[in-house]
């Protein structure tokens, strides 16, 4: 197989569907490199371990999140329940797009009960999404009732999240998402 040019970005974007498919447990480097057509010694160039890949997989995510759906948030043109229905929108077909829910909370599940490598990536994107609804919500509620509303909807859709994968019925997640847009 031909050495192919790539970038770091490039690589962290390839391996970000590796771990979402496998998890980071089943997830060898390998699999990294054969997902992004370099030879593991070519990986190993640009990444030292699994590690450091998965951890800047995680913050790239979340950076993806904060531009094009927590940024949403933040839009003092549209209403709040504007903000919260095009947020919702977007992060149901961000949740939907590939198998395997939630790149965020499968990793949490997976890893922090055995570690805690990645919990300041996890938290960072957690904290963004709890910041963003605790924004919108502030509207209409005062600061601590804001943040315990985020709070809620974030655990809410995560869990419907389980449950639209047990049940391979993504009405749940739609579900979850209307319930947080009713509160405002």
């Amino acid at each position: 197989m031909p050495l192919q040019k790539t970038t770091p970005e490039e690589i962290i974007r390839k391996s970000i569907d590796v771990f979402r498919r496998k998890g980071y447990y089943r997830t060898n480097m390998s699999d990294l490199a054969k997902e992004t057509g370099l030879t593991k010694g070519a990986f190993y160039h640009h990444f030292s371990n699994k590690e450091e890949v998965m951890r800047k997989a995680l913050m790239a995510s979340a950076k993806w999140f904060e531009r094009k759906i927590f940024s949403i948030a933040y839009d003092d043109d549209l209403l709040p329940k504007q903000r919260l229905e095009k947020m919702a929108d977007k992060a149901f077909k961000a949740f939907t797009a590939m198998p395997g829910g939630c790149f965020f909370a499968n990793t949490i599940l997976e890893t922090a009960h055995v570690e805690d490598s990645f919990l300041k990536e996890l938290k960072y994107f957690f904290d963004q999404w709890e910041q963003a609804f605790a924004h919108v919500f502030a509207a209409k509620y005062e600061p601590k009732e804001s943040e315990a509303i985020a709070q809620a909807i974030i655990a809410d859709i995560e869990g419907s999240i389980v449950l639209m994968q047990l049940y391979k019925d993504e009405e749940m997640l739609k579900k979850a998402f209307q319930r947080g847009i009713n509160r405002i």
